[in-house]
């Protein structure tokens, strides 16, 4: 069993925690989520479901049941017991749970109407921004507010060259957000250290609890797609095969979340991207450093898509393209040798067979 109790706000310094004690088989312990003091009074005691979210995998990997000690919201309860749960339990072969609440909430908790979505700098947060900055949008679907999580992302929990990485995406984060005009709100959190598990097949309920806890700020948030809608599946390696259907069902009476820009490959997002001048400065799509290393399978293949499109020399400045030229010949032959096992690499394939390339 899983027991979740009471959530509450408590300052420490410069910053604001949402936390609850938790108890894990007979081990008790401290779920946080932290912000800066003047984000603190949006963070959501009223409602355990960042704790339940933020929970689900664990239980779900030891067979725990949740037995929640104070009020979840009605619609998480019934979508995460109904749907949720049987979904990943069939997928990754694990036992059924059960969360357990007495005090279910149906009102919607009172919020400022923000509209949200993370800024890590990558193809697909970019591409998210630059659709949801537009006029075109309703203007309570356009972006008020950009976040950056430390969920587990940047690395385990309490390790200084994680907590390095952190500081050197905030960095650009943060100059990236004051260029774009919006507020970036940072989450930190202990989440990574008590849900030890793989991180990309984990990371839309561990990033979206984030987004739980400050209900009174989110109305709507859009969580950036990995994949294009037509690669959906149900996968024990990626979440976000699946996060159309992780986000509906983990959306409350108060907050909406969507998968975003679903409609695109990554080859089209990178086009998108391209045209939004702030991603010249601060495109940011490494997984080995803080900024572009420019040799990794991530960075080529960005690279190479830019090159097909014709925008390479527009990111000169977050890239050494010296190196890239050194790589880029090795790079190509790997596209067309291991294109159909990899839907990135056959994104790009196929738009250089579109283009004659």
């Amino acid at each position: 069993m899983i027991t979740i109790h009471k959530p509450e706000i408590k300052k420490i310094d410069k910053s604001v925690q949402l936390q609850a004690v938790i108890k894990i088989g007979e081990k008790e312990d401290t779920l946080w989520f932290e912000v800066e003091n003047k984000y603190g009074e949006f963070l959501t005691d009223e409602r355990a479901d960042a704790f339940v979210v933020g929970l689900l995998w664990k239980a779900l990997e030891y067979g725990y049941d949740i037995h929640v000690l104070s009020p979840m919201s009605e619609r998480l309860y019934y979508t995460v017991n109904t749907f949720l749960i049987p979904i990943i339990s069939q997928i990754h072969n694990y036992k059924k749970i059960n969360v357990i609440c007495e005090q279910l909430a149906s009102k919607p908790i009172s919020n400022t109407g923000a509209v949200g979505t993370g800024l890590s700098c990558g193809i697909d947060s970019f591409s998210t921004i630059y659709e949801h900055l537009k006029s075109d949008k309703p203007k309570n679907y356009q972006i008020t507010h950009l976040t950056f999580f430390n969920n587990g992302s940047h690395g385990p929990h309490g390790k200084e060259k994680t907590r390095s990485l952190f500081e050197q995406r905030i960095n650009i984060s943060r100059a990236c957000a004051s260029d774009i005009g919006k507020e970036l709100i940072i989450v930190n959190s202990n989440i990574s250290k008590i849900v030890s598990l793989n991180f990309q097949a984990t990371h839309t309920l561990r990033n979206m609890s984030a987004v739980l806890a400050l209900q009174k700020l989110f109305n709507v948030y859009y969580y950036s797609s990995t994949y294009h809608l037509k690669d959906f599946k149900f996968s024990t390696k990626d979440s976000a095969f699946y996060d159309i259907f992780n986000l509906s069902m983990i959306s409350t009476e108060s907050v909406s979340l969507f998968s975003s820009c679903t409609n695109l490959t990554r080859v089209e997002k990178t086009r998108l991207v391209s045209n939004f001048e702030p991603a010249h400065k601060y495109l940011n799509v490494c997984t080995r450093a803080g900024s572009n290393c420019g040799k990794c399978n991530k960075c080529l293949r960005t690279l190479l898509t830019l090159e097909i499109i014709g925008a390479l020399e527009k990111f000169e400045t977050v890239f050494d393209l010296n190196l890239y030229y050194q790589n880029r010949s090795k790079f190509i032959k790997k596209v067309k040798t291991e294109h159909k096992f990899d839907i990135f690499l056959k994104e790009i394939y196929d738009e250089m067979v579109r283009m004659n390339i």
